[in-house]
């Protein structure tokens, strides 16, 4: 596969390219400073480590363009809540603080967005709740054991984590899921964390892609 590692930090760039060109089935690594050079290089590439921050064009400002076109993976030091929503929203299949992971656990993160899956790696998706966040949560119409779940997959874990974690089958895993879908008003695990992590309340599925299935 082809990697683009977008970051305006130089020794980033380089140390992550050096993990990753170790790995097997990694064929090339390209590197771009900002955004904008990002876009200018996405021909051909599997997937992009895309950082938050950057000049001339942020992560953000640059991520739905890319994300059109390729499978994206925020890997940042920015770990707010709201920015990681901002970013599933605008078709992220990952976030991961930098730190979170080490090269062979960023190349497993690779492996499983680009067959279809979702990584959280290093954000605390519920910091010290504030009224109005207890009130979101409370008006999402999840029971207790949803409410449970869906702070579970917030985290990034499959429906086998989550089945091994709360002592149940996949498949009442799975239907748990397509219910918390269903109350969210929401297709996938993307559109249902961007929902989740989110201040704005639920998120529908016109307003994120829906490469993401429960």
């Amino acid at each position: 596969m082809k990697v683009l590692v977008a970051d305006d930090n130089a020794f980033i760039r380089m140390g992550l390219r050096a993990a990753l060109e170790s790995q097997p089935d990694v064929d090339a690594v390209l590197e771009a400073a900002d955004g904008a050079e990002a876009l200018e290089q996405i021909d051909g590439v599997d997937v992009v480590l895309l950082d938050v921050r950057m000049p001339v064009r942020d992560g953000l400002d640059v991520l739905p363009e890319l994300s059109a076109v390729t499978t994206v993976i925020m890997l940042t030091n920015t770990d707010t809540v709201e920015v990681a929503a901002q970013a599933m929203r605008s078709g992220a299949s990952g976030y991961i603080i930098h730190g979170a992971l080490d090269p062979s656990g960023i190349a497993a993160a690779i492996r499983t967005c680009l067959s279809g899956g979702t990584v959280m790696a290093g954000l605390d998706p519920w910091p010290v709740s504030t009224t109005s966040r207890t009130a979101e949560r409370s008006d999402s119409g999840l029971s207790q054991r949803e409410t449970e779940i869906m702070d579970l997959i917030s985290q990034g874990l499959t429906n086998a984590e989550l089945a091994g974690r709360l002592f149940l089958s996949e498949k009442t895993v799975k239907n748990h899921i397509n219910r918390i879908f269903a109350k969210l008003g929401v297709t996938n695990r993307a559109q249902a964390m961007a929902a989740w992590l989110g201040t704005g309340g639920p998120v529908g599925p016109a307003q994120v892609g829906t490469r993401l299935g429960p």
